[in-house]
């Protein structure tokens, strides 16, 4: 398993890349690319596409950095992993997707959160975050932690069954970002979880989305391939989990099983 590595900085890697998610010859695909961030970047890419036949049906720039944009396309073509294959040095492949399309990001959003906050208790809203969350961010696996009283990280909702508790006292990553309240992607300075964790989850990118300090709360995700989780998109998954957290509040005084999301605060009276 491969944990949040950098974007590919060489171009070797979309060859590789192409044949991991190679489907039919005109199945629409979406294709994340690292693009340089100059002018005629994009007329380039758009002529090497027209070249092999592909047609391009949308792109989002998802995010700029150090020069580059990381762009989504969706593209469909005969010739598609001929055209991914050949692109050189006019992008990098990061991953290739197949069986999802380019949503508006403000509204996958807002969709989110309505069935994260019109959840009808704490265990209702954890089933809801994993359920929306991948969908942000094109992840496959997605589970919620909750910190408890007993020193234990206890899963209350996961795509993935068998999840055990993760001890508190045991250095982790899924333990640090509980701790810092800070968004954190495995560098393989420290395991990201316990041995049976890694075990059940696929081979993949692994992102912990805590909900803040106090929250107590953390979100997994997996993704099934190497592209690394972005900061705009560790962004938007801390703010649905910070949504709900706020969301969770509002049950607190209704609900005893909310107290597990707030275990160490007070219900205001």
């Amino acid at each position: 398993m491969t944990f949040a590595v950098a974007p590919g900085d060489s171009f070797e890697r979309s060859a590789a890349l192409v044949r991991r998610g190679r489907m039919g010859a005109a199945s629409a695909r979406l294709v994340r690319l690292r693009v340089p961030d100059k002018p005629g970047s994009l007329a380039r890419l758009s002529a090497h596409f027209a070249e092999h036949d592909v047609n391009v049906l949308g792109l989002e720039v998802v995010e700029r950095e150090s020069g580059f944009a990381v762009d989504d396309v969706l593209v469909e073509g005969p010739k598609l992993d001929r055209a991914l294959s050949t692109l050189g040095k006019t992008a990098a492949v990061l991953a290739v997707r197949k069986g999802v399309t380019l949503r508006d990001p403000g509204l996958a959003m807002a969709e989110a959160c309505e069935a994260v906050t019109n959840a009808v208790g704490p265990l209702e809203a954890y089933a809801e975050l994993v359920r929306t969350a991948p969908e942000l961010v094109f992840a496959e696996e997605a589970f919620v932690l909750v910190a408890e009283e007993s020193g234990y990280l206890v899963p209350y909702a996961s795509t993935i069954t068998g999840l055990p508790a993760v001890a508190l006292s045991e250095p982790s990553l899924l333990v640090s970002a509980v701790a810092s309240g800070e968004p954190l992607t495995a560098d393989g300075r420290i395991p990201w979880a316990p041995v049976t964790y890694r075990e059940l989850l696929p081979s993949g990118t692994v992102a912990v989305v805590p909900g803040g300090r106090h929250a107590q709360i953390a979100l997994v995700l997996v993704r099934g391939d190497d592209a690394r989780f972005l900061g705009v998109e560790l962004s938007r998954l801390q703010a649905l989990l910070r949504v709900a957290a706020g969301a969770l509040v509002l049950h607190r005084a209704g609900s005893s099983s909310s107290d597990i999301l707030f275990p160490n605060e007070r219900s205001p009276r």
